[in-house]
């Protein structure tokens, strides 16, 4: 196994549980927060951006070879998921063959995930998108510039962007710059 963590992060709590072989998890400079990686198979990959807060995000990798990607400032709020497998088969009864292998997950850069918001396997989720609290996402999210919300996760509304500062922050250094492009 190789871990590879940029020494300019600041986790709080950073939890890798790692049952496996010959599995990759790399977590580019400044990310931040709270973050749990389980694995618990073999030739697995999980790269993570700049510039990322996580708040308690779970992630879980129970199949061979299956991979995870987070892009660059990327957000996920407290008890966020991304499972990039069942962690148990799904059987066709007639067939006896197993139907949800899970392969991967990609997230796109600056994607915001609301609280307990959760991404499932074999998914990408497009760069510039926010996926609403307590949402489920289980197919691809393409459109940027996008708030998605619900179980399913569904397009809401277009347009749309996220900054980190809080409400009234933000609206203080709009307010500021509006100001000061008056004169």
């Amino acid at each position: 196994n190789s871990i590879e963590i940029n020494p300019h992060n600041q986790f709080y709590k950073l939890e890798l549980i790692i049952n496996g072989n010959n599995n990759l998890i790399s977590i580019d400079e400044g990310c931040w927060g709270s973050l749990k990686i389980i694995i618990d198979t073999d030739n697995t990959i999980v790269r993570i951006g700049k510039k990322c807060a996580f708040r308690g995000l779970e992630c879980g990798l129970w199949e061979k070879g299956s991979s995870l990607i987070i892009g660059d400032e990327v957000m996920a709020a407290k008890d966020s998921r991304m499972y990039v497998s069942d962690f148990h088969a799904i059987v066709d009864i007639e067939s006896m063959e197993a139907v949800n292998q899970g392969r991967n997950i990609t997230i796109g850069n600056h994607v915001w995930l609301g609280e307990r918001a959760m991404v499932l396997k074999n998914n990408r989720i497009a760069d510039d998108v926010i996926v609403a609290a307590g949402s489920v996402v289980t197919k691809d999210l393409n459109e940027s510039h996008t708030i998605y919300a619900g179980n399913p996760a569904k397009a809401v509304k277009h347009g749309m962007t996220w900054f980190e500062d809080k409400y009234d922050i933000y609206q203080a250094k709009r307010s500021l710059q509006s100001g000061s492009n008056s004169d």
